[in-house]
């Protein structure tokens, strides 16, 4: 039986933006430790307005082969928007450096999985901690800086609605999965955050530059059917990362590889990550 603990070191919060308010079930952090002492970490980081909830699947696929696995919450992220739009993304780095290196003290091996914007923040954080192995799942890197117009629209309005609807074909496997989804829609994915929005955009122009002297085996892992990112920052990746690396395109699968609408995507996604940290 696996046993989830919700929590992670709060040594990893230090630094970064302190949230006001508690986790909704979806957001909590988790840790899988085995009992017997394992020298090999697998941490997990998830995207841009997400939660750990999203990367439960490879996380116990991940401690069956014997791996310790850490989903961190990133700071902003499955409380409040309010919470939200008082993050940054120096917080967001702050929390996955502090992460990792704290786990490559601790462990021989050190893999790292970032999805979306866990992408960027993985690629930047391996300027300053050493990792054995990474997967960039869904990736979000850009060759451009944005637009002087996106930074002055993020200093005058704080945030725009914008639509949004449950989509119930996603089925996710965090504990009580969809409870909730109308929760964080409401909180986060009925609207634009202007300055996160920016945050992250500058986050993926940062990582695209630091991805042209990456240093790690990579995977990258790209949804034919990904209408978040698209295919170009999978395309940019392969053509600047100098290190091993490899691409795998799952024409079935969408931005969200790991509780995927199709299933056999899906389990091509995570057996794809199993194989590349074996």
């Amino acid at each position: 039986m696996i046993v989830f603990r919700y929590s992670v070191p709060l040594s990893w919060y230090e630094g970064v933006y302190q949230d006001k308010n508690a986790p909704c079930k979806a957001g909590r952090p988790f840790t899988l430790a085995h009992k017997e002492k394992t020298d090999k970490a697998v941490l997990l980081i998830h995207g841009y307005a997400g939660y750990p909830g999203e990367l439960v699947r490879p996380a116990r696929d991940l401690y069956e082969r014997g791996f310790d696995v850490y989903a961190p919450r990133l700071p902003g992220c499955g409380t409040t928007g309010e919470d939200f739009g008082r993050s940054t993304g120096k917080d967001w780095l702050g929390l996955v450096l502090n992460a990792a290196r704290d786990l490559r003290a601790r462990y021989k091996t050190l893999y790292v999985l970032g999805h979306s914007l866990g992408t960027a923040l993985v690629i930047l954080a391996s300027q300053s901690v050493r990792f054995d192995r990474i997967v960039l799942a869904a990736p979000a890197v850009a060759e451009k800086a944005p637009s002087i117009m996106i930074r002055i629209a993020s200093v005058f309005k704080k945030k725009m609605p914008k639509p949004w609807q449950s989509d119930p074909s996603y089925v996710l496997y965090y504990e009580d999965a969809p409870a909730d989804d109308a929760y964080l829609g409401k909180e986060y994915w009925s609207w634009n955050y202007t300055r996160q929005s920016y945050e992250l955009l500058r986050l993926m122009y940062e990582a695209g530059k630091a991805a042209k002297s990456l240093a790690v085996p990579t995977l990258i892992i790209v949804g034919g059917e990904d209408l978040v990112v698209g295919p170009e920052p999978a395309n940019i990746l392969d053509r600047t990362i100098p290190a091993e690396h490899k691409t795998i395109k799952i024409s079935e699968c969408t931005h969200f590889p790991f509780y995927d609408k199709d299933k056999d995507g899906e389990e091509k996604a995570v057996q794809a990550v199993l194989e590349w940290f074996s």
